[in-house]
């Protein structure tokens, strides 16, 4: 009988034994050991190609639609940065305006996008308004409040009115083209073509 009451303690005491090395090697064998590298702040962290991003409404429908050749983000930067982008505004899954150009610089923290070089901006014709198109060497566009904007020269076209102007800022919620200074225009009325 002692004997059995050996066998029946030592069972259990190698048991913990050998599972608590167990656990201690496989404790070690799966510890990662991370090392910190200092990214070079002028070479992008992030780099992608061909970039097709679409954003929908709560309904489902399409509001804003991106494309470009090429985009990239530099470390501790909030921009990206486009090559060629074009981005497409919607209202209720209907195309409102276009706006692209050579390059772009998107604020994730603001939402708003820098579009640089040969900016070209194309509202669509609706609700018995013609389209306009406007070229600027800069605008900004704030796709939260719906705006754009560039205090830079600009060319218009809007139906068959046409000029230039010093600036201008658009609301789309509003359907507000505002030209503040040095305009110059030849504007036709539809209503009174002589």
């Amino acid at each position: 009988m002692m004997q059995k009451w050996r066998y029946g303690l030592l069972f259990p005491l190698v048991l913990a034994a050998v599972l608590g090395g167990l656990s201690a090697w496989l404790d070690r064998i799966s510890e990662v050991t991370v090392e910190e590298v200092a990214l070079n702040p002028k070479e992008p962290q992030y780099s992608m190609s061909g970039i097709a991003g679409r954003r929908f409404d709560s309904e489902g429908l399409l509001r804003e639609q991106l494309d470009a050749e090429a985009a990239w983000q530099l470390p501790k930067s909030t921009e990206v940065v486009f090559r060629r982008p074009e981005m497409k505004m919607y209202r209720q899954g209907v195309k409102t305006y276009q706006i692209n150009g050579n390059e772009a610089r998107y604020d994730t923290e603001t939402r708003q996008a820098l579009f640089e070089q040969q900016v070209v901006l194309h509202k669509e014709a609706g609700d018995g308004r013609p389209a306009g198109k406007l070229t600027a060497e800069r605008i900004t566009v704030d796709t939260v409040k719906k705006t754009a904007a560039s205090d830079r020269p600009v060319q218009f076209s809007y139906g068959l009115s046409h000029g230039s102007a010093g600036g201008f800022s658009y609301n789309e919620e509003q359907g507000l083209l505002l030209l503040p200074s040095r305009v110059k225009a030849t504007i036709y009325d539809p209503k009174n073509p002589s």
